[in-house]
Protein backbone atom coordinates (compact mmCIF):
# COMPACT_ATOMS: atom_id res chain seq x y z
CA UNK A 1 0.00 0.00 0.00
CA UNK A 2 1.69 3.78 -1.09
CA UNK A 3 2.19 5.39 1.94
CA UNK A 4 0.22 8.61 0.49
CA UNK A 5 -2.89 5.89 1.08
CA UNK A 6 -1.49 4.84 4.82
CA UNK A 7 -1.72 8.81 5.53
CA UNK A 8 -5.38 9.14 3.80
CA UNK A 9 -6.77 6.27 6.20
CA UNK A 10 -5.17 7.02 9.35
CA UNK A 11 -7.32 10.46 8.96
CA UNK A 12 -10.84 8.53 8.43
CA UNK A 13 -12.73 7.13 11.32
CA UNK A 14 -12.58 3.73 12.76
CA UNK A 15 -15.73 2.54 10.63
CA UNK A 16 -14.74 4.26 7.40
CA UNK A 17 -11.78 2.58 7.39
CA UNK A 18 -13.18 -0.93 8.25
CA UNK A 19 -15.62 -0.26 5.04
CA UNK A 20 -12.34 0.72 3.01
CA UNK A 21 -10.54 -2.27 4.33
CA UNK A 22 -13.97 -5.00 3.86
CA UNK A 23 -14.43 -3.24 -0.06
CA UNK A 24 -10.70 -3.94 -0.70
CA UNK A 25 -10.37 -7.42 0.43
CA UNK A 26 -13.87 -8.85 -1.01
CA UNK A 27 -13.29 -6.83 -4.38
CA UNK A 28 -16.32 -4.84 -4.08
CA UNK A 29 -17.28 -2.24 -6.74
CA UNK A 30 -17.04 1.50 -5.75
CA UNK A 31 -21.02 1.67 -6.05
CA UNK A 32 -20.89 -1.00 -3.46
CA UNK A 33 -18.60 0.70 -0.99
CA UNK A 34 -20.04 4.03 -1.61
CA UNK A 35 -23.47 2.35 -0.38
CA UNK A 36 -21.79 1.14 2.80
CA UNK A 37 -20.30 4.40 3.30
CA UNK A 38 -23.80 6.36 3.01
CA UNK A 39 -24.77 3.75 5.46
CA UNK A 40 -22.69 5.72 8.17
CA UNK A 41 -25.36 8.59 9.21
CA UNK A 42 -23.44 9.69 11.89
CA UNK A 43 -21.09 11.07 9.58
CA UNK A 44 -22.49 11.86 6.07
CA UNK A 45 -25.76 11.02 4.17
CA UNK A 46 -26.71 10.46 0.54
CA UNK A 47 -29.34 12.20 -0.83
CA UNK A 48 -30.34 11.60 -4.67
CA UNK A 49 -26.83 9.65 -5.25
CA UNK A 50 -24.61 12.83 -4.01
CA UNK A 51 -22.80 13.19 -1.13
CA UNK A 52 -23.64 16.06 1.21
CA UNK A 53 -21.94 15.86 3.97
CA UNK A 54 -22.40 17.76 7.68
CA UNK A 55 -19.09 19.41 8.32
CA UNK A 56 -16.78 20.73 5.61
CA UNK A 57 -13.95 18.92 7.86
CA UNK A 58 -15.35 15.62 6.45
CA UNK A 59 -15.80 17.07 2.47
CA UNK A 60 -12.06 16.61 2.22
CA UNK A 61 -11.91 13.19 3.52
CA UNK A 62 -14.65 11.77 1.51
CA UNK A 63 -12.97 13.23 -1.60
CA UNK A 64 -10.04 11.25 -0.46
CA UNK A 65 -11.82 8.29 -0.12
CA UNK A 66 -13.47 8.48 -3.69
CA UNK A 67 -9.76 9.18 -4.56
CA UNK A 68 -8.59 6.21 -2.94
CA UNK A 69 -11.10 4.08 -4.33
CA UNK A 70 -10.37 5.72 -7.81
CA UNK A 71 -6.85 4.56 -7.68
CA UNK A 72 -5.91 1.92 -5.47
CA UNK A 73 -8.97 -0.01 -6.25
CA UNK A 74 -8.07 0.21 -9.87
CA UNK A 75 -4.60 -1.24 -9.12
CA UNK A 76 -5.89 -3.48 -6.63
CA UNK A 77 -8.74 -5.36 -9.04
CA UNK A 78 -6.67 -5.07 -12.13
CA UNK A 79 -3.10 -6.72 -10.42
CA UNK A 80 -3.32 -10.28 -11.38
CA UNK A 81 -0.60 -12.69 -10.22
CA UNK A 82 0.08 -15.95 -11.10
CA UNK A 83 2.01 -18.53 -10.45
CA UNK A 84 3.49 -22.07 -12.42
CA UNK A 85 5.00 -25.31 -10.80
CA UNK A 86 7.14 -27.21 -13.48
CA UNK A 87 8.70 -30.90 -12.91
CA UNK A 88 11.13 -30.37 -15.76
CA UNK A 89 13.62 -27.81 -14.87
CA UNK A 90 14.94 -27.13 -18.93
CA UNK A 91 11.09 -25.58 -19.12
CA UNK A 92 11.53 -23.05 -17.06
CA UNK A 93 13.47 -20.07 -19.92
CA UNK A 94 10.77 -21.03 -22.42
CA UNK A 95 8.06 -20.15 -19.71
CA UNK A 96 9.57 -17.09 -18.79
CA UNK A 97 10.41 -16.19 -22.28
CA UNK A 98 6.38 -16.72 -22.86
CA UNK A 99 5.53 -15.13 -19.10
CA UNK A 100 8.09 -11.97 -20.64
CA UNK A 101 5.74 -11.87 -23.96
CA UNK A 102 2.44 -12.05 -22.22
CA UNK A 103 2.80 -9.41 -19.78
CA UNK A 104 4.11 -7.15 -21.92
CA UNK A 105 0.56 -7.07 -23.21
CA UNK A 106 -1.02 -7.64 -20.61
CA UNK A 107 0.97 -5.24 -17.90
CA UNK A 108 -1.39 -5.85 -15.08
CA UNK A 109 -0.37 -9.68 -15.12
CA UNK A 110 2.73 -11.00 -12.64
CA UNK A 111 3.70 -14.47 -13.81
CA UNK A 112 6.23 -16.29 -11.54
CA UNK A 113 7.28 -19.73 -12.39
CA UNK A 114 9.10 -22.57 -10.28
CA UNK A 115 10.80 -25.47 -11.05
CA UNK A 116 11.27 -28.85 -9.08
CA UNK A 117 13.02 -31.88 -10.02
CA UNK A 118 10.49 -34.40 -11.19
CA UNK A 119 9.90 -36.40 -7.99
CA UNK A 120 10.15 -33.86 -5.46
CA UNK A 121 7.17 -31.84 -8.40
CA UNK A 122 5.27 -34.55 -8.04
CA UNK A 123 5.12 -34.59 -4.25
CA UNK A 124 5.05 -31.01 -3.86
CA UNK A 125 1.47 -31.50 -6.12
CA UNK A 126 0.54 -34.54 -3.39
CA UNK A 127 0.57 -32.02 -1.03
CA UNK A 128 -0.66 -28.82 -2.68
CA UNK A 129 -3.41 -30.05 -4.65
CA UNK A 130 -5.34 -31.23 -2.05
CA UNK A 131 -5.24 -28.46 0.62
CA UNK A 132 -6.07 -25.97 -1.59
CA UNK A 133 -2.41 -24.39 -1.93
CA UNK A 134 -1.63 -25.16 -5.39
CA UNK A 135 0.22 -22.89 -8.09
CA UNK A 136 -2.21 -21.13 -10.60
CA UNK A 137 -1.12 -23.67 -13.29
CA UNK A 138 0.70 -26.72 -12.70
CA UNK A 139 2.60 -28.87 -15.13
CA UNK A 140 1.84 -32.63 -14.83
CA UNK A 141 1.97 -36.03 -17.19
CA UNK A 142 -1.95 -37.14 -17.71
CA UNK A 143 -1.41 -40.41 -15.04
CA UNK A 144 0.20 -38.16 -12.50
CA UNK A 145 -2.91 -35.83 -12.52
CA UNK A 146 -5.42 -38.26 -12.58
CA UNK A 147 -5.93 -39.22 -8.85
CA UNK A 148 -6.15 -35.63 -8.46
CA UNK A 149 -8.79 -35.78 -10.91
CA UNK A 150 -10.43 -38.64 -9.70
CA UNK A 151 -10.97 -37.21 -6.35
CA UNK A 152 -12.42 -33.75 -7.70
CA UNK A 153 -9.68 -31.72 -6.87
CA UNK A 154 -9.14 -30.52 -10.33
CA UNK A 155 -12.29 -29.12 -12.55
CA UNK A 156 -13.09 -30.18 -16.08
CA UNK A 157 -12.26 -27.50 -18.51
CA UNK A 158 -14.41 -24.47 -19.46
CA UNK A 159 -16.45 -24.67 -22.81
CA UNK A 160 -13.86 -22.85 -24.21
CA UNK A 161 -11.34 -24.27 -23.86
CA UNK A 162 -12.47 -27.73 -24.33
CA UNK A 163 -13.63 -25.94 -27.67
CA UNK A 164 -10.03 -24.84 -28.25
CA UNK A 165 -8.85 -28.54 -27.62
CA UNK A 166 -11.60 -29.94 -30.17
CA UNK A 167 -10.68 -26.97 -32.99
CA UNK A 168 -8.38 -29.40 -34.97
CA UNK A 169 -5.15 -28.37 -33.50
CA UNK A 170 -4.72 -31.41 -31.32
CA UNK A 171 -4.61 -35.41 -32.56
CA UNK A 172 -7.39 -37.72 -31.48
CA UNK A 173 -5.15 -39.60 -29.45
CA UNK A 174 -4.29 -36.43 -26.96
CA UNK A 175 -8.07 -35.48 -26.83
CA UNK A 176 -9.05 -38.96 -26.15
CA UNK A 177 -5.91 -38.99 -23.40
CA UNK A 178 -7.44 -36.15 -21.76
CA UNK A 179 -11.16 -37.05 -21.66
CA UNK A 180 -12.47 -38.54 -18.83
CA UNK A 181 -16.13 -38.67 -18.05
CA UNK A 182 -17.99 -35.96 -20.29
CA UNK A 183 -15.39 -33.48 -19.51
CA UNK A 184 -11.27 -32.80 -20.75
CA UNK A 185 -9.04 -31.65 -18.79
CA UNK A 186 -5.61 -29.51 -18.83
CA UNK A 187 -4.58 -28.54 -22.17
CA UNK A 188 -1.27 -31.05 -23.84
CA UNK A 189 1.90 -29.20 -24.22
CA UNK A 190 4.54 -31.98 -25.08
CA UNK A 191 5.19 -35.55 -25.16
CA UNK A 192 7.45 -38.14 -24.53
CA UNK A 193 8.03 -40.04 -27.17
CA UNK A 194 11.07 -42.52 -27.45
CA UNK A 195 13.46 -43.19 -30.50
CA UNK A 196 16.61 -44.48 -30.13
CA UNK A 197 19.49 -42.16 -30.38
CA UNK A 198 23.09 -43.74 -31.16
CA UNK A 199 26.56 -41.77 -32.23
CA UNK A 200 26.82 -42.02 -35.72
CA UNK A 201 30.90 -41.78 -35.51
CA UNK A 202 30.98 -44.86 -33.32
CA UNK A 203 28.54 -47.00 -35.98
CA UNK A 204 30.64 -45.57 -38.39
CA UNK A 205 33.95 -47.11 -36.45
CA UNK A 206 32.16 -50.47 -36.11
CA UNK A 207 31.40 -50.87 -39.86
CA UNK A 208 27.56 -50.31 -38.95
CA UNK A 209 25.34 -49.39 -41.74
CA UNK A 210 22.51 -47.50 -39.39
CA UNK A 211 20.65 -48.21 -36.14
CA UNK A 212 19.55 -51.19 -35.73
CA UNK A 213 16.18 -52.11 -36.67
CA UNK A 214 15.54 -54.96 -34.53
CA UNK A 215 16.70 -57.03 -31.49
CA UNK A 216 18.65 -59.19 -33.40
CA UNK A 217 20.26 -56.46 -34.60
CA UNK A 218 20.36 -54.90 -31.32
CA UNK A 219 22.32 -57.48 -29.76
CA UNK A 220 24.77 -57.78 -32.67
CA UNK A 221 25.20 -54.20 -32.97
CA UNK A 222 25.87 -53.84 -29.12
CA UNK A 223 28.55 -56.49 -29.44
CA UNK A 224 30.24 -54.58 -32.30
CA UNK A 225 30.27 -51.21 -29.88
CA UNK A 226 31.24 -52.36 -26.95
CA UNK A 227 34.81 -51.55 -25.91
CA UNK A 228 36.42 -53.49 -23.19
CA UNK A 229 40.08 -52.99 -21.38
CA UNK A 230 43.19 -55.31 -21.40
CA UNK A 231 41.59 -57.16 -18.08
CA UNK A 232 38.46 -57.19 -20.35
CA UNK A 233 36.47 -54.63 -18.21
CA UNK A 234 33.60 -53.05 -20.36
CA UNK A 235 35.02 -49.25 -20.76
CA UNK A 236 32.36 -48.11 -23.62
CA UNK A 237 28.89 -50.01 -23.43
CA UNK A 238 27.25 -50.88 -27.03
CA UNK A 239 24.21 -49.79 -25.41
CA UNK A 240 22.67 -48.44 -22.54
CA UNK A 241 19.59 -49.77 -20.57
CA UNK A 242 17.76 -48.20 -18.01
CA UNK A 243 18.77 -49.90 -14.69
CA UNK A 244 18.62 -48.06 -11.96
CA UNK A 245 17.10 -44.97 -10.46
CA UNK A 246 13.96 -43.62 -8.58
CA UNK A 247 10.42 -43.90 -9.07
CA UNK A 248 8.82 -45.84 -11.80
CA UNK A 249 11.02 -44.54 -14.45
CA UNK A 250 12.49 -48.02 -14.89
CA UNK A 251 9.57 -49.85 -15.68
CA UNK A 252 8.79 -47.32 -18.24
CA UNK A 253 11.73 -47.92 -19.87
CA UNK A 254 11.91 -51.35 -19.63
CA UNK A 255 8.41 -50.82 -20.96
CA UNK A 256 9.81 -50.00 -24.42
CA UNK A 257 11.20 -53.53 -24.93
CA UNK A 258 8.36 -54.67 -22.98
CA UNK A 259 5.38 -53.53 -25.77
CA UNK A 260 7.39 -54.12 -29.18
CA UNK A 261 7.65 -58.22 -27.84
CA UNK A 262 3.93 -57.82 -27.51
CA UNK A 263 3.39 -56.98 -23.86
CA UNK A 264 1.99 -54.19 -21.96
CA UNK A 265 2.32 -53.36 -18.16
CA UNK A 266 -1.50 -53.34 -17.98
CA UNK A 267 -4.06 -54.55 -20.24
CA UNK A 268 -7.15 -53.94 -20.39
CA UNK A 269 -9.78 -57.05 -19.84
CA UNK A 270 -12.94 -55.60 -20.30
CA UNK A 271 -14.18 -51.95 -19.91
CA UNK A 272 -12.18 -50.13 -16.67
CA UNK A 273 -11.22 -54.05 -15.79
CA UNK A 274 -7.04 -54.50 -15.90
CA UNK A 275 -4.51 -56.83 -15.01
CA UNK A 276 -1.26 -56.99 -15.57
CA UNK A 277 0.25 -57.55 -19.22
CA UNK A 278 3.85 -58.95 -19.20
CA UNK A 279 3.28 -62.20 -17.12
CA UNK A 280 4.02 -64.15 -20.20
CA UNK A 281 6.07 -64.65 -23.21
CA UNK A 282 6.10 -61.39 -23.98
CA UNK A 283 7.85 -60.68 -20.24
CA UNK A 284 9.90 -62.73 -20.47
CA UNK A 285 11.20 -62.14 -23.83
CA UNK A 286 11.81 -58.39 -22.50
CA UNK A 287 13.60 -59.40 -19.25
CA UNK A 288 15.83 -62.05 -21.23
CA UNK A 289 16.68 -59.23 -23.43
CA UNK A 290 17.82 -56.80 -20.57
CA UNK A 291 19.73 -60.15 -18.34
CA UNK A 292 21.70 -61.16 -21.70
CA UNK A 293 22.71 -57.37 -22.74
CA UNK A 294 23.70 -56.71 -18.51
CA UNK A 295 25.25 -60.22 -18.13
CA UNK A 296 25.76 -62.97 -20.86
CA UNK A 297 27.44 -60.30 -23.77
CA UNK A 298 28.33 -57.77 -21.23
CA UNK A 299 27.56 -54.83 -23.79
CA UNK A 300 25.71 -52.72 -20.72
CA UNK A 301 27.28 -51.93 -16.85
CA UNK A 302 26.12 -50.28 -14.15
CA UNK A 303 29.63 -48.59 -13.70
CA UNK A 304 29.14 -46.95 -16.74
CA UNK A 305 27.78 -43.78 -16.84
CA UNK A 306 24.41 -44.15 -18.78
CA UNK A 307 21.63 -42.19 -19.94
CA UNK A 308 22.16 -38.71 -21.45
CA UNK A 309 25.06 -38.11 -19.45
CA UNK A 310 27.06 -41.02 -20.69
CA UNK A 311 25.91 -40.10 -24.38
CA UNK A 312 27.41 -36.03 -24.02
CA UNK A 313 30.49 -38.03 -22.99
CA UNK A 314 30.48 -40.41 -24.88
CA UNK A 315 30.49 -43.73 -22.56
CA UNK A 316 28.26 -45.55 -24.63
CA UNK A 317 26.79 -45.71 -28.46
CA UNK A 318 23.22 -45.63 -28.43
CA UNK A 319 20.07 -45.53 -25.87
CA UNK A 320 16.28 -44.49 -26.07
CA UNK A 321 14.97 -41.53 -24.76
CA UNK A 322 12.94 -38.30 -25.57
CA UNK A 323 13.25 -35.56 -28.01
CA UNK A 324 14.66 -33.29 -25.01
CA UNK A 325 17.92 -35.21 -25.58
CA UNK A 326 18.69 -32.76 -28.82
CA UNK A 327 18.58 -29.59 -26.71
CA UNK A 328 20.32 -31.55 -24.29
CA UNK A 329 23.32 -32.22 -26.50
CA UNK A 330 22.96 -28.91 -28.36
CA UNK A 331 24.50 -27.35 -24.96
CA UNK A 332 26.21 -29.56 -23.52
CA UNK A 333 28.00 -31.78 -26.97
CA UNK A 334 27.78 -30.01 -29.62
CA UNK A 335 30.61 -31.92 -31.45
CA UNK A 336 29.39 -35.27 -30.80
CA UNK A 337 28.09 -36.86 -34.04
CA UNK A 338 24.68 -38.70 -33.53
CA UNK A 339 21.32 -39.07 -35.28
CA UNK A 340 17.74 -40.95 -34.44
CA UNK A 341 15.98 -43.45 -35.62
CA UNK A 342 12.36 -45.48 -34.43
CA UNK A 343 12.72 -48.10 -31.96
CA UNK A 344 13.84 -51.78 -32.91
CA UNK A 345 10.98 -54.12 -34.31
CA UNK A 346 10.34 -56.98 -32.76
CA UNK A 347 6.61 -58.82 -33.03
CA UNK A 348 4.91 -55.69 -33.56
CA UNK A 349 6.52 -51.88 -33.66
CA UNK A 350 5.35 -49.08 -31.69
CA UNK A 351 6.23 -46.16 -29.39
CA UNK A 352 4.87 -43.97 -25.99
CA UNK A 353 3.62 -40.82 -26.17
CA UNK A 354 3.44 -39.79 -22.54
CA UNK A 355 2.14 -36.57 -22.44
CA UNK A 356 2.65 -33.79 -20.13
CA UNK A 357 -0.28 -31.17 -20.25
CA UNK A 358 -1.24 -27.92 -18.80
CA UNK A 359 -4.00 -28.10 -15.72
CA UNK A 360 -5.55 -24.97 -14.15
CA UNK A 361 -6.04 -25.55 -10.23
CA UNK A 362 -8.99 -24.94 -8.07
CA UNK A 363 -6.32 -22.88 -5.76
CA UNK A 364 -5.95 -20.15 -8.48
CA UNK A 365 -7.91 -16.74 -7.96
CA UNK A 366 -7.66 -15.83 -11.53
CA UNK A 367 -8.53 -19.02 -13.11
CA UNK A 368 -10.15 -17.30 -16.39
CA UNK A 369 -6.45 -15.30 -16.46
CA UNK A 370 -5.06 -18.42 -16.21
CA UNK A 371 -6.80 -20.40 -19.12
CA UNK A 372 -6.40 -17.00 -21.32
CA UNK A 373 -2.28 -17.11 -20.66
CA UNK A 374 -2.48 -20.71 -21.84
CA UNK A 375 -3.96 -19.80 -24.69
CA UNK A 376 -1.32 -17.73 -25.59
CA UNK A 377 1.09 -20.00 -24.37
CA UNK A 378 -0.19 -22.80 -27.21
CA UNK A 379 0.41 -20.26 -29.72
CA UNK A 380 2.44 -21.52 -32.86
CA UNK A 381 5.47 -19.67 -32.57
CA UNK A 382 5.81 -20.25 -28.93
CA UNK A 383 4.99 -24.23 -29.65
CA UNK A 384 7.93 -24.17 -32.38
CA UNK A 385 10.33 -22.14 -29.72
CA UNK A 386 10.16 -25.03 -27.19
CA UNK A 387 11.19 -27.35 -29.63
CA UNK A 388 13.97 -25.20 -31.09
CA UNK A 389 15.24 -24.05 -27.93
CA UNK A 390 14.41 -26.79 -25.15
CA UNK A 391 13.64 -30.09 -27.10
CA UNK A 392 10.39 -31.35 -25.90
CA UNK A 393 8.31 -32.62 -28.88
CA UNK A 394 4.65 -30.37 -28.61
CA UNK A 395 1.66 -31.92 -29.09
CA UNK A 396 0.04 -28.76 -31.51
CA UNK A 397 -0.29 -29.26 -34.92
CA UNK A 398 1.95 -27.13 -36.94
CA UNK A 399 4.35 -26.59 -39.59
CA UNK A 400 7.75 -27.30 -37.38
CA UNK A 401 9.51 -28.38 -40.70
CA UNK A 402 12.23 -25.71 -40.90
CA UNK A 403 13.04 -26.59 -37.42
CA UNK A 404 13.82 -30.81 -38.88
CA UNK A 405 15.32 -29.28 -41.64
CA UNK A 406 17.64 -27.12 -38.89
CA UNK A 407 17.73 -30.01 -36.54
CA UNK A 408 17.44 -33.63 -38.55
CA UNK A 409 17.59 -35.64 -35.12
CA UNK A 410 13.83 -34.30 -34.76
CA UNK A 411 12.20 -35.95 -37.60
CA UNK A 412 12.59 -39.37 -36.61
CA UNK A 413 9.99 -38.25 -33.28
CA UNK A 414 7.32 -37.54 -36.03
CA UNK A 415 7.91 -39.73 -39.26
CA UNK A 416 6.44 -43.03 -37.81
CA UNK A 417 7.17 -45.91 -40.29
CA UNK A 418 4.09 -47.63 -41.87
CA UNK A 419 2.97 -49.85 -39.18
CA UNK A 420 4.53 -48.17 -36.25
CA UNK A 421 1.71 -47.55 -33.32
CA UNK A 422 1.66 -44.57 -31.21
CA UNK A 423 0.29 -46.42 -27.20
CA UNK A 424 -0.18 -44.37 -23.96
CA UNK A 425 -0.17 -44.56 -20.49
CA UNK A 426 -3.32 -46.19 -19.43
CA UNK A 427 -6.23 -43.94 -17.48
CA UNK A 428 -5.76 -45.90 -13.93
CA UNK A 429 -5.09 -43.55 -10.72
CA UNK A 430 -3.18 -46.46 -9.01
CA UNK A 431 -0.72 -46.86 -12.56
CA UNK A 432 2.05 -44.91 -10.99
CA UNK A 433 2.02 -46.97 -7.81
CA UNK A 434 1.92 -50.08 -10.52
CA UNK A 435 5.16 -48.97 -12.36
CA UNK A 436 6.75 -47.91 -9.12
CA UNK A 437 6.45 -51.37 -7.36
CA UNK A 438 6.94 -52.73 -10.62
CA UNK A 439 10.39 -50.60 -11.12
CA UNK A 440 11.97 -51.75 -7.47
CA UNK A 441 11.91 -55.67 -8.33
CA UNK A 442 13.45 -55.06 -12.01
CA UNK A 443 15.98 -52.99 -10.58
CA UNK A 444 16.99 -55.69 -8.25
CA UNK A 445 16.51 -58.71 -11.18
CA UNK A 446 19.18 -56.49 -13.47
CA UNK A 447 21.66 -57.28 -10.79
CA UNK A 448 20.79 -60.89 -11.28
CA UNK A 449 23.39 -62.78 -12.67
CA UNK A 450 21.84 -66.10 -12.26
CA UNK A 451 19.19 -65.33 -14.71
CA UNK A 452 21.12 -65.57 -17.45
CA UNK A 453 19.86 -68.89 -19.23
CA UNK A 454 17.17 -69.04 -16.58
CA UNK A 455 13.65 -69.30 -17.93
CA UNK A 456 12.28 -70.56 -14.41
CA UNK A 457 14.09 -67.86 -12.67
CA UNK A 458 13.21 -65.16 -14.95
CA UNK A 459 9.11 -66.40 -15.05
CA UNK A 460 9.43 -66.63 -10.72
CA UNK A 461 10.65 -63.00 -10.98
CA UNK A 462 7.66 -61.97 -13.60
CA UNK A 463 4.98 -63.86 -11.83
CA UNK A 464 6.28 -62.71 -8.53
CA UNK A 465 6.30 -58.94 -9.44
CA UNK A 466 2.62 -59.69 -11.42
CA UNK A 467 0.73 -61.16 -7.96
CA UNK A 468 2.12 -57.30 -6.72
CA UNK A 469 0.33 -55.85 -9.89
CA UNK A 470 -2.70 -57.18 -9.45
CA UNK A 471 -3.26 -56.50 -5.69
CA UNK A 472 -2.59 -52.74 -6.41
CA UNK A 473 -5.46 -53.04 -8.66
CA UNK A 474 -7.58 -55.37 -7.34
CA UNK A 475 -7.50 -52.55 -3.98
CA UNK A 476 -8.32 -49.96 -6.77
CA UNK A 477 -11.38 -51.38 -7.69
CA UNK A 478 -10.10 -52.02 -11.27
CA UNK A 479 -8.89 -55.74 -11.48
CA UNK A 480 -10.70 -57.88 -14.00
CA UNK A 481 -11.39 -61.05 -12.02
Amino acid sequence: MPDSTRMILRRLPIKMRRVYFASRDRGWSKKDACKSFAGLEDHFTIRGGINVLGKKRLLSLVVCIVLVFGMVSLALAQKVRLSIWSGYPEMVPFYQQVAADYMEENPNVEITVLANPLREHEQKMSAAIPSNTAADIIESSSYAMRKFIDAGWIDPNPAAIDGFLHGGLFDEFYINDLSIGDGTYGLPLFQGRQVMFYNTAMFREAGLPGAPTTWDEVIEYAQKLAKYDESGELVRAGISLRKSGGGSGVAEKWWFWLYPAGGSIVEEVSPGKWRNGYNNEAGKAALTLYIDLLHKYKVDDHKIKADSDGFVLETHAMFTRESWVVGHMKQYAPDVEYNTAPLPVNNRAGTISNLVNMYVTKSSKNPDVAWNFLEFLFKPEYQKLMLSEVGWFPCLAADYEEIFEAVPQYRAFLDLPEGFKLYGVPPLACYDEVQTKLAERLVTAFMDSSLVDNPEGIAKVLADAAQETDAILRENGVYAD
